[in-house]
């Protein structure tokens, strides 16, 4: 069965936050990697899309992403569900690889008849997407790198090289990035106290989240806080 794009919608191009949000459709995605990278978790299975990596999410299937470079750029495809060649290419969740020059001069029907034949994607082991969604959810668990590396599913060695690799941090100053990143948005969301978010978020007490706060952002907590949008 030939596989056709859709007639109303074409694929478009997407860039990603540098932060891991969670979404469910109710059709199915194609992501294709153009410039800089970005990591999926789809129930479970984690992966690279960096240029020339290609994701299949089935629908209905909850996906994570992380935009782990500024500049990250994909080729998005979406397909409607109930139609039988979509459903069979998407029958299960995928990562492959293409060549990055493919994945960006094909247009979508050919992209979508090359998929058959295109070998599985070999990135990184370690899915950031999966471990920041950990971390974040729980920024007060007392993480050490034994519990990093096991939610990676890397050895503690493996771990701090490909922290090293992909972010140029160890793994005590990712973590600490990652509480910060979470205090930054209880700071702008809600009203509990610099103690209260400081706790919530893995520090000691107020005064150690708010040197490390100033440390990062160049500012105080309370100073953040007053600058918010009304």
């Amino acid at each position: 069965m030939t596989l056709e794009p859709p007639r109303r919608s074409g694929s478009v191009e997407r860039s990603y936050p540098l932060d891991c949000l969670s979404d469910t459709h109710d059709y199915h995605q194609l992501l294709v990697g153009l410039d800089g990278r970005l990591d999926v978790e789809i129930e479970g299975r984690g992966a690279a899309v960096a240029p020339g990596g290609v994701c299949l999410i089935p629908a209905a299937a909850t996906h994570h992403y992380l935009g782990l470079d500024a500049d990250n750029r994909c080729r998005v495809l979406d397909l409607p569900a109930g139609e039988p060649a979509y459903d069979a290419l998407f029958a299960g969740i995928r990562f492959l690889r293409l060549a990055p020059e493919a994945a960006r001069r094909l247009d979508d029907g050919a992209l979508l008849a090359r998929l058959g034949a295109a070998p599985p994607w070999r990135g990184p082991r370690l899915n950031m997407a999966r471990l920041t969604r950990r971390v974040q959810a729980d920024p007060a668990t007392p993480w050490d790198l034994a519990r990093l590396a096991e939610v990676s599913r890397l050895s503690e060695r493996q771990l701090r090289r490909s922290l090293s690799a992909l972010t140029g941090l160890t793994p005590w100053q990712w973590l600490t990035r990652q509480r910060l990143a979470r205090a930054a948005r209880l700071l702008a969301e809600g009203e509990a106290s610099i103690t209260e978010i400081a706790l919530a978020c893995g520090f000691a007490d107020g005064a150690q989240f708010s040197r490390h706060f100033r440390r990062c952002w160049g500012i105080t907590p309370s100073d953040f806080r007053r600058r918010r949008p009304v």
